[in-house]
Order: C-alpha cells, then structure tokens, then sequence
C-alpha cells in the first residue's frame, strides 16, 4: 500500500505595514508591527525548511495574500514549497478553500499552519502527521484561545464557515465542528502566538529574536556589480540585520570610509587596506551586530541563512558555524571536491571562508579577529575559534563559484591549495607561503578564494 501523500500548507501574509498586526500595530506603531510579523514568519518558514529535509515526501504549499504582491513575496521568501494565492472572504474561507484545493489535488492529508507564532517546532508538523495516520483530525491550541494548526484527512467545510475570528473561543468551537462532524481530535502543543503588546514578552524571551546579524562581505570588485547580488541578500535578511561591504581600496570605484549603497540604503560600504584577513577586520569593526557572518562575495548562502545563523543562539556550547560547500556551476570532478571539503569539515572541524563562518561578536573579540593579512585567514581564524567550543555545519549548501578552479586547472587548484594548507600547519612563514601560492601566472584578483 502506498503511503498517503501529504501537504503543508503555510498562510502568510506579505509584511506590508498597516495590513498585518493591526492590534499590535495599534499598541506599537504599524512599521513595529510588520518588522516583528516578517521576523515569525521568517522562523515559520525556516522551521518549515528544516521539517522538509526531515520529511522530503511532504509537498509545502506557500498560501499568500494579497495578490497583487506575488513578485515580492516569491523574490524575498525563495524555497522547498510552491506559492499559491489565498482564494475567498474571510480567513474561514480562505483556509476551507485552501484544504479543500489540496485535498482535491490528490493529496489524502494536509495540515494548515499560520505565520505568527513564536515558539513553533518541527516537531509539531511531525505530530500532525502522526495525528492523520492514526486516523485523527490534529488541532494545536494557541495560548490565546485560538488555534494555530489545522490536519485534516478530508474536506469539513462545517469548521471553517464562521466570519468570526481572533476570539478566544475560536479554539473550542472548532473541535466542536470536528467532533459534530464525526472526527476524532488530537490536541497538540500550546503554543503563543503573537498578536498584542503582552505577546512581546516572549519575543524578549527568544535570542532568536533579540539577536541579529552583521553580514560583512571583502571585496576587490566594484561596488556596482555586487548590487544585484547585496539586494537579493537584502531581501533575506531580517529586520535589524545589517550587511557591510568592505571594498579594498584601490579597487574599483572604491568607496568612501562610510557610505550607503545607492541602490540598496540599508547597506554600507566601508573601505579597507587590501588583503581579506584586513578588510574581514574592517567589516568587523564596522559591524553593530551581536552575530557575524563572513561572506565571500562569489558565495551566495542558502534562501534561509538568517534563520539559520540564529541556531548558534540556542547552542551554547557551539563557538562558530558554517555552511556545506557546493559549486555552482558544477561539474562531477568539482562535486568530488565539495564532498571532500564537507567530509573534511565533518572529521577535522576545518571549513574554509568560502563556506561562510560564523560566529558569536563576543567570540570574535576573544581570539583577536582574523590574525593573518593575507592568506590562510579563514583556517588560522577557525583554529583559534575551535579552541573555544565546537564547530556546527548546518545542512544548508552555500553555493561557491568555480572560477578559479577553471581557470587555474580543477586538480592542479585543489592540489596547491592542500599543499598550502599542509605548510601553514607545518609553520612556513606568510611571505613563504604567499610566494609559493602564486609562483604560477596570478590569480586576477591577486587573492585566493576557494581553498576546498
């Protein structure tokens, strides 16, 4: 027999200020409001990412209102799940309507969940499912009376037909209509929801909400191409999170000391000397934020980084953390390197910069920063964060290009760069190394990125 196929359905709403948390915008000011709403719902969807690597044989469908900002929300809020616009009235409508579009899709469960809650798990979509296969509707209570997951195995269009909601009978009226309708209801979790001034607390309880991430970003390129790829990153990140470039000088179109990016105004650049151990300080420096997140500027991080980063937040013994390597493009030669590079992080707890470190801005301070200049940054970096707790690799891939693979030659460039790292562990001086890394014609940027 085949196991039933099952959907998650996730309602959102695009964070436009004034159309989202209007009670707590009343208390709090409605620009307030939608930056707290966009940050659950960044959780939401991370804790969804998270249930789909655990659960790949669950489809999740994205449920958006309104219409008219399909472009926005699929651009900021990319992937495992297709997006689908919200049909009907009133909420009632819109989730009847939703449950009853999938059920008819093929799908024999589905379970509905909303995109403001605080203390959401995985583990409660795994609960739901469970619910269904033992033949149970599941129902989770909110704190406030409501409920925040709906799973349903067929159509019950009894429950969803009141225009009255955000009561706090709502969630006892609702497992009447299911106990009318001839289901069996299973109680999951309570969980809080965010909807007024009081709610707040638990936000201030959470660091995955009181912390926020500095993203700062060496480069040798002119500010004007990394544009299209620093917007993107804005749109990522969350509210209070911040992304500084830090542009060697000498560079192209080089930057002032302070300067916001015309076409991105929540990004600054900042100019440095040349060498990335240098211009990673600089960022630092710079940087207002209780994380760190050191990107390369030809890596781009999984859509979910900024949920993500935050699990160092709930893992103290955790000192820095990065992302698993993949190229892209790629090829079956270049997909061999990524996997030794991910095996090596594995055994060795040895990343390198290309797969994007992070760490706590307290640990940053204790080891002194990034100690060398000019080469093997990254591998002295980590070495000295590892001597304060472990490293974390999230199961994330951070894609890398790999330009200077091709350019150089595949197994030559991996070569050099395995040879280079056995003499920095062997005590060869910096200018020695230098010297040996580029004794073949030069890299064009005049440094070395992807050392995998």
């Amino acid at each position: 027999m085949n196991p039933p196929r099952s959907a998650l359905l996730i309602f959102m709403r695009y964070p436009e200020p004034g159309r989202v948390k209007t009670r707590l915008a009343a208390a709090i000011g409605p620009g307030s409001a939608a930056q707290i709403y966009e940050k659950l719902l960044g959780r939401t969807l991370g804790v969804a990412a998270d249930f789909k690597r655990e659960r790949p044989s669950v489809d999740i469908f994205v449920f958006f209102t309104p219409p008219e900002k399909q472009i926005e929300i699929q651009e900021a809020y990319p992937g495992p799940w297709n997006f689908l616009c919200q049909q009907g009235g009133h909420l009632g409508e819109r989730m009847e309507e939703a449950v009853r579009q999938l059920l008819h899709r093929t799908y024999s469960q589905v379970v509905l969940v909303g995109t403001d809650l605080a203390d959401l798990q995985a583990s409660d979509f795994d609960d739901a499912f469970q619910a269904l296969d033992e033949g149970c509707s599941a129902l989770g209570p909110a704190a406030d009376g409501g409920f925040y997951l709906i799973g349903l195995d067929r159509p019950c269009p009894s429950v969803f037909q009141s225009g009255v909601w955000g009561t706090g009978e709502i969630f006892a009226r609702t497992e009447s209509l299911l106990v009318r309708a001839g289901l069996r209801v299973k109680h999951l979790r309570e969980r809080r929801d965010i909807d007024s001034p009081e709610d707040l607390e638990v936000l201030e309880e959470n660091p995955e909400f009181c912390t926020n991430i500095s993203v700062i970003i060496p480069t040798l390129g002119s500010i004007q191409q990394l544009e299209p790829f620093l917007q993107k990153l804005q749109k990522q990140i969350w509210p209070d999170d911040e992304i500084i470039v830090v542009q060697a000088e000498g560079g192209k179109q080089s930057v002032g000391p302070h300067e916001p990016i015309q076409a991105a105004p929540r990004i600054l650049a900042v100019a440095s000397s040349r060498g990335r151990g240098l211009q990673l300080n600089r960022g630092a420096a710079t940087a207002k934020k209780d994380l760190l997140f050191f990107l390369h500027d030809d890596c781009v991080p999984p859509f979910n980084f900024a949920y993500s980063i935050r699990k160092l937040c709930r893992l103290p013994d955790v000192a820095l953390g990065c992302f698993r390597l993949a190229f892209s493009p790629s090829t079956p030669l270049l997909d061999q390197i990524a996997r030794w590079a991910n095996l090596r992080t594995r055994l060795f707890g040895l990343p390198y910069g290309d797969q994007g470190l992070f760490c706590r801005r307290e640990l940053y301070d204790n080891v002194g920063g990034f100690r060398k200049p000019y080469l093997m940054e990254d591998v002295d970096f980590v070495r000295n964060c590892r001597r304060r707790g472990r490293l974390l690799m999230l199961p994330d891939c951070m894609s890398t290009s790999p330009e200077r693979y091709l350019r150089r030659g595949i197994l030559q460039a991996s070569l050099r760069n395995h040879l280079t790292m056995l003499l920095y562990h062997l005590g060869v001086s910096d200018r020695k190394l230098y010297s040996l890394y580029y004794q073949s014609p030069r890299d064009t940027t005049g440094e070395p990125r992807s050392r995998s």
